[in-house]
């Protein structure tokens, strides 16, 4: 069976549209799933590097020349979550211990956490750096209106949606419950599914950094 030009266009767009579809829906929380039923991690090797954006940060501006030169470990919240968003701290927390602790590759990589709030209204500045100093004095939070972040969750898939239509101060905020691993040049090297693992984590980053 033959296509026109045209009409094959439209046949391998609407599989690219319906593949991210599935990918974006796969990140997006729901019920928590058996260990087994997700892969610990997904090597990405992206081209491109993640597009030019500008946030504000617990140290100042946070931005794309803020990924340059060190590994980087993102991951979207916001301080008010009541699970998600504490166990992620925890388990970077974890992560950084362990790679201090054992050793990584040498030359020893540079890495940096980053915490990036989808809850702008409620998430100053303050209340980000007050929050995670709790986890780890180190850890970068960053947040930014939704304009701000609307190609950077889009690159990494990222979605999140507030519920807020009725009470604009005691919400919730559904959100994709992924780690990213950029790597020093500003691109996407690796992402963490839901649920992660530190001791697997910690293996994986050695073993990338080495190569």
């Amino acid at each position: 069976m033959k296509f026109a030009k045209g009409t094959w266009l439209v046949v391998v767009g609407a599989v690219l549209v319906l593949g991210g579809a599935y990918l974006a829906w796969r990140s997006f929380p729901s019920k928590p799933l058996p260990a087994g039923d997700m892969p610990r991690m997904l090597e990405v090797r992206d081209g491109e590097a993640l597009p030019p954006f500008r946030l504000q940060g617990t140290q100042g501006e946070f931005g794309s020349k803020n990924l340059l030169g060190r590994w980087t470990f993102m991951f979207f919240g916001y301080t008010q979550c009541p699970d998600i968003c504490p166990s992620a701290l925890s388990l970077m927390k974890a992560l950084r211990v362990q790679l201090a602790t054992n050793g990584a590759v040498a030359p020893a990589p540079t890495f940096q956490v980053v915490f990036v709030s989808v809850d702008p209204r409620r998430d100053t500045r303050e209340l980000l750096a007050q929050y995670l100093a709790a986890f780890d004095p180190s850890f970068i939070g960053a947040s930014g209106d939704d304009a701000s972040l609307a190609e950077l969750a889009a690159k990494l898939g990222v979605q999140y949606r507030r519920h807020d239509e009725t009470d604009q101060r005691n919400y919730t905020v559904d959100h994709s419950t992924t780690i990213h691993l950029v790597d020093p040049t500003g691109r996407l090297a690796v992402v963490f599914p839901h649920p992660q693992d530190a001791s697997q984590m910690a293996a994986a980053f050695r073993r990338i950094v080495a190569r």
